[in-house]
């Protein structure tokens, strides 16, 4: 018994002496994480896009190629084409907001300003265009368009 409660001791004692054991980390201000962060973050939604939206009406499926890319002060740029022909949409903003890519255009044809919701997994592009039509593609380099 007394070899027990010994045993026990000593286990006690080595263990709890780890929790006194120090690293020799490099100490990083918050404000370096946070920068380093956002770099990161947007780096997997620079790319050209290669984009179909299902199910638009008179259209059907909407082929789209988009790029974007971000300039000297970070800041998200994007020009969409859409096929072979003009494509009509006016990119007024980009920006990322949890995780997701947000592009907010405005439809000449129609006269009204819609968003693309873009998740980015990989190479694997799925989203919503105008929060109703379901899209899918896929992102590759950038490559800067005509």
């Amino acid at each position: 018994m007394k070899n027990k409660l010994l045993l026990l001791a000593l286990t006690l004692t080595f263990s709890s002496c780890g929790i006194f054991k120090t690293t020799n980390a490099p100490k990083v201000s918050s404000a370096e994480v946070e920068e380093v962060k956002e770099i990161d973050s947007t780096a997997k939604f620079i790319g050209k896009y290669d984009i179909t939206v299902f199910g638009v009406p008179d259209v059907g499926e909407l082929e789209l190629i988009m790029n974007v890319t971000r300039d000297d002060g970070n800041e998200l740029k994007t020009e969409i084409e859409e096929g072979e022909q003009e494509s009509g949409l006016d990119v007024l903003k980009t920006e990322i907001e949890e995780d997701i890519l947000y592009v907010d255009v405005y439809v000449d044809g129609y006269g009204i300003n819609i968003s693309f919701e873009i998740y980015v997994d990989g190479n694997t592009v799925t989203g919503y265009l105008a929060d109703m039509f379901e899209l899918e593609g896929t992102i590759t380099k950038y490559v800067k368009l005509k």
